[in-house]
């Protein structure tokens, strides 16, 4: 009996193990892959967050002679030649303002060749409750840094010079 489980343990740590071994072999070329992808904010508070609002979409890529993607959803957004960036090792970029039109998640995908990465992000609808109240709630965090009370702006962050 304790051969049996003895035996099921050892086939169990070296299924684990196999997987381990492809889960770490994955891992490592997702991180050293050679395009990337980021995804940031504009102008309102809401961007890229919110539809209607401005959202940057840089895609890199160290390979200066393949275009570089840029989709949502599967639908192309952009294409072009990356451009170089300062510096001999640094990659190159294909950047674009995107505005998202549909609510709920967005698949944004730079692909260069075989190479891909995706991000999904969660958009709001512009005119919706959530959007006003966060855009409320933001506010109203700061109004007394705008007040400029001693006893309630302790947390706020002035120009330098500035006296409070």
């Amino acid at each position: 009996m304790n051969t049996k489980k003895a035996g099921r343990y050892a086939a169990v740590g070296a299924a684990l193990a196999a997987a381990a071994v492809q889960l770490s072999t994955g891992t490592a070329t997702a991180a050293t892959g050679h395009v990337s992808l980021w995804v940031g904010g504009g102008t309102d508070l809401l961007a890229c967050r919110a539809t209607a609002q401005q959202c940057q979409v840089i895609g890199y890529a160290y390979d200066m002679t393949t275009p570089i993607t840029l989709s949502v959803n599967g639908k192309t957004i952009a294409s072009a030649l990356p451009t170089p960036t300062s510096g001999t090792i640094e990659p190159g970029e294909l950047k674009i303002l995107w505005v998202p039109q549909t609510a709920g998640p967005n698949i944004i995908t730079v692909q260069q060749g075989s190479d891909s990465q995706s991000v999904t992000i969660q958009i709001m609808d512009n005119n919706s409750l959530e959007a006003f109240a966060q855009r409320t709630e933001a506010y109203l965090r700061t109004l007394p840094c705008k007040t400029g009370s001693a006893t309630i702006s302790a947390g706020c962050q002035f120009p330098a010079g500035d006296v409070h």
